[in-house]
């Protein structure tokens, strides 16, 4: 029998966004001097908003889009790597949280089949 509830499946799916997440930051550090490179982002977090509000019963799926980058450089490169490790990190504090809301609500069902 697989146990699956709503915020189970929610947080399942908000750590694959940030691991998504990271690493489209990564690409975008790794090609700082790429000649023409664009910032992409992932954009998610607005449709599931709206999906949150219908409540609609149709998953979001985390797109990979052109981002808000620094100004464009001579080279057509708009990388601001100050920008991206700014969103690394605050990438990472995301993941934390929903990882340790996942430990969570894990917990509570090993609490409750264990009887405690």
């Amino acid at each position: 029998m697989i146990l699956t509830t709503e915020r189970i499946h929610l947080l399942a799916q908000l750590l694959n966004v940030a691991s998504l997440r990271h690493d489209v930051i990564a690409q975008n550090v790794a090609n700082v001097n790429t000649p023409g490179y664009q910032t992409l982002e992932v954009s998610f977090e607005e449709m599931l908003q709206e999906a949150l509000a219908t409540g609609a019963p149709v998953q979001p799926t985390p797109l990979v889009v052109p981002g808000q980058g620094g100004i464009e450089r001579d080279d057509g490169n708009n990388v601001d790597i100050d920008m991206e490790i700014a969103r690394l990190q605050k990438n990472s504090l995301y993941f934390k949280v929903y990882t340790q809301l996942l430990a969570t609500e894990l917990a509570q069902y090993r609490s409750a089949i264990s009887g405690r």
